[in-house]
Parts: structure tokens; sequence; C-alpha cells
């Protein structure tokens, strides 16, 4: 194993000076820092209900989101660590055992943007590491926002570039607006009927607190689309030093499963919300933007999945897709973890059923890319019997 590209040392909990200057010794870590590392995000975490820990293994900043479950004891979350080879990432995970241990935590989640690969897979592995459900994404577009307004705008599509003319034609304007509360409702209810069951929403007072927090801090922006008056899409975009990201977006629907007369359809306002959320990034020095969430490129052609629209959607602006390795686990309480996957696959399990998706009235969702994440009891009880 290489040497890692940071000075190593004993996994410990960070000083107060350091979490003072937490965001300055993220954005120094290799991968060169990530929203969902910073202060801001690790705030955002604690308006939910959530302990964190800012953690310190030698001179690399980690930031640990304490996920408690029932009965079973806290694990950490990480986004990140902020490495960029998958030895580094074995490296900092063996650092952060004993750390871990010390303070009851039954396992070690990581969620690191290192691309896909056979090798990353099989080292993980041999390392101890399995794989696991993913906090944030797992595949997504990225946009390189380098050069000027009129480099940017000439890797788009033809049909990107398209559809942000027609938006000034049918009198789309888009707005950075503050996150007041009214906003922030008007927002809660397009993302609400947008997602119409198929995915998770936070609650209002949630979204609210975050994105209010977030847009003070400085790290995020709400966006309005308004065409004629009516708030017809809307996005909240984060930016972290060089990186931005597109958090959430809605948008009107003529129908709950029909987008082709939504802000995304026939006026072209996601098209112009997405660039408008691009002139704010660059404004702030981003040179690159991350459109978070996309079908993988094993499925690009694959109409049936849930995220092809949204994906054609992302890949107007880029064709840049990445594949990332995904989340991965190293256990510090084998029974325990045992347990937490065993919850996680049946709560899968429950979800890809017709009939309590009939129940919920909800529709049922079959994403091939997480086809990987499928339960075998007999593993599960193998596993208990070895603890």
């Amino acid at each position: 194993m290489k040497n890692a590209t940071f000075a190593l040392g004993e996994a410990r909990q960070a000083t107060a000076g350091e979490i003072e200057r937490w965001d300055d010794l993220i954005r120094a870590n290799p991968d060169g820092g990530s929203v969902f590392r910073s202060r801001a995000f690790a705030h955002t975490q604690q308006l939910a209900g959530h302990h964190v820990e800012y953690l310190m293994v030698g001179d690399l900043a980690v930031l640990a989101v304490v996920a408690t479950v029932p009965t079973l004891g806290d694990y950490w979350q990480i986004p990140g660590p902020g490495v960029t080879s998958v030895e580094d990432l074995v490296l900092v995970v063996d650092s952060l055992t004993p750390l871990a241990a010390e303070l009851g935590v039954m396992t070690i989640r990581v969620d690191p943007y290192i691309p896909a690969s056979e090798q990353a897979e099989a080292t993980l592995i041999a390392h101890g590491l399995s794989r696991t459900m993913t906090w944030t994404i797992e595949h997504t577009i990225l946009v390189d926002l380098s050069g000027t307004d009129e480099d940017v705008l000439a890797r788009f599509s033809t049909r990107a570039r398209r559809w942000i003319k027609r938006a000034t034609r049918e009198d789309v304007v888009v707005e950075r607006v503050e996150a007041t509360d009214a906003n922030c409702r008007i927002n809660f209810d397009l993302l609400r009927s947008t997602a119409n069951g198929r995915f998770g929403i936070p609650d209002l007072h949630t979204a609210t607190t975050t994105y209010q927090h977030l847009q003070k801090s400085g790290a995020g922006q709400l966006f309005f689309a308004r065409r004629r008056g009516e708030v017809v899409a809307t996005a909240f975009a984060l930016r972290f030093g060089h990186r931005a990201l597109y958090l959430t977006g809605a948008s009107v629907r003529s129908a709950s499963d029909d987008s082709s007369s939504s802000g995304l359809g026939t006026t072209g306002a996601g098209h112009a919300v997405q660039w408008e959320i691009m002139r704010w990034a660059r404004e702030n020095g981003c040179t690159e933007y991350d459109l978070y969430g996309s079908h993988s490129r094993a499925h690009l052609d694959t109409p049936e999945h849930p995220l092809h629209g949204v994906g054609q959607f992302k890949l107007s602006f880029s064709k840049n897709v990445v594949d990332y390795v995904g989340c991965y686990q190293r256990p510090v309480s084998r029974l325990r973890t045992v347990l937490l996957d065993t919850a996680d696959h049946v709560l899968m399990t429950m979800a890809r059923s017709p009939g309590i998706a009939a129940l919920r009235r909800r529709p049922v969702i079959a994403n091939p890319d997480l086809d990987w994440f499928r339960w075998a009891p007999a593993n599960s009880v193998r596993a208990l019997l070895r603890h």
C-alpha cells in the first residue's frame, strides 16, 4: 500500500481551535473539501437532531455524523473522508477504528468521492470493509465551469442552449431569493408535489432551518424561476471551495407523473435555473458543478430507470457521468453491525414490495443501480453465527 498523501497519525477528537478553523482544514484535505464536511453542514445536522464529531487523523480533518439506532446504539456516517485513493481511505479507517471503539460506535460508514473500479472494490473488501447503502449519491454528472460564460455554454448540448433561449422568449425570469419562511414554504410545496411519494423529503421545519442556515453562512442559495409572476420552478444550490452542488429542485406539473409541461418542459425554466446556478457558482470562484444524482453509466440507455428523465435533462449540460465506489463500512461491534445491516435490508425489501407500496399508496421504484443491495437472510444468520 502506498504512503498517504497527508501526514497520518492516531485519530483523535478535534480541539476547539481546530473546530474554529474547520473549513480551512477541510479545504486543505487532498480532495479540496466538500460542503458536506463543512462547519455549516455540521450545524444543519445538529439542527436536525444529530450529533456530529469533528475528528483529526494526523493532518486530515474528518467530519462524522453520529446516527443513533434505537436499542443498537450509534454509528458514524462520514461524508468522505477527503482522500483521493482507496489506499489512503483504508489507512484513515484503520486509524479511526480504535477511537470509534473507545466511543462505543458500532460501525464506521465512509462515503468517499472516489471513482468506482473493480480494483477499488477488491482493495476495500480485502481490508475488511463491505458495501452498504449511501446517504448521498453514487452516480452523478459533473459540469466544467472553467473559462468564460461563452466557454461554458459552448460545452452544453445544442438542446440545452436552445432551451435557455426559449426560457427568455417565454418570459421566464430566474431570481436569487432570500430563504425566508414564505419562500421556503413555496419551495417545499413544489418539492412535495414533484416528489409525489417517489422519494423522501425533509419536513417543512427541517428544510426551512437548513436552507436558512446554509444561505446565511454563504454556503447556499435559493433560486426561483417565475413566468408572468408565477413561480414555476425552484432550486437550492450549495458551494464550497471550487465546487458547487445542486441540492434540490422542483417545478410546477400539470400532472403528478408528467414533467412534459412542467418547469422542466415547454418553458425551458429548468434549463434557465441551472444556468443561473452556474453563473452564481462561477461568481463565487467555483470551477466545477455537481448536478448531484444520475443513473449510472451502465444504465444511461435504460428508459425504465427511475432517474432516466432527470438524467437526460442533466446530460444536456455535460456528458461527464461519474460512478463512485459507493459507501463502505468497517464494523467495530460486529454483532450490532450485522443487526443494523439486517434492518437496512428488511426496510429496502419492504420498499420494493408491491403490496406494501399499495398500502402506503406509493409507487414501487425499481432502481437497477441498487440491485446489488439484495437481502439474503442466510448471510445474516451466518454472520451472526460467526460472531
